[in-house]
């Protein structure tokens, strides 16, 4: 299985956020994490339906900085059964928004049947409490149904 990195910032209706940010250094790694369970959910499309499932944490590294981060896996995809399919992630504080990402996924979920892809804000020194917590956004192809919008359930606090 192939791991590829996708890392966005931006400001969106969901993820309002500023989009300049700490990088963490090269030898920082990843010291502390609270995460949720695997959240999966079921979309219907042409043909077999689409399996995702997200994992949402909150980190911290060695130098003390924070980021959200989520693992985005699906499988039975692939045949362009999505117009649009986009992963917001949050890094909150008390539900106040302090790092953002818009993550889209439409392009690899259209043309590779199951992968593992990750969604991460830029790290940052907000003071804690932290949590991740996100959205996906998504339009099946040809349903004519429009958007439609899963929250999940955001990560215990760090």
């Amino acid at each position: 299985m192939r791991l590829h990195l996708l890392r966005a910032v931006g400001v969106s209706a969901i993820a309002l956020a500023p989009i300049i940010g700490l990088t963490t250094p090269a030898n920082a790694s990843v010291e502390r994490q609270q995460c949720h369970a695997m959240q999966k959910v079921e979309i219907g499309t042409t043909g077999l339906d689409v399996d995702i499932q997200i994992k949402l944490c909150v980190q911290q590294d060695t130098t003390g900085v924070y980021r959200a981060f989520a693992s985005f896996w699906w499988q039975d995809a692939g045949s362009y059964k999505f117009n649009n399919l986009d992963l917001h992630v949050r890094l909150e504080r008390y539900d106040v928004v302090r790092k953002g990402a818009v993550c889209d996924f439409t392009d690899e979920v259209n043309s590779t049947q199951g992968f593992n892809l990750y969604c991460e804000t830029t790290w940052t020194s907000a003071a804690p409490p932290l949590t991740t917590d996100a959205t996906l956004l998504y339009d099946t192809a040809d349903d004519g149904k429009g958007e439609f919008r899963w929250d999940l359930t955001g990560t215990p606090a760090l």
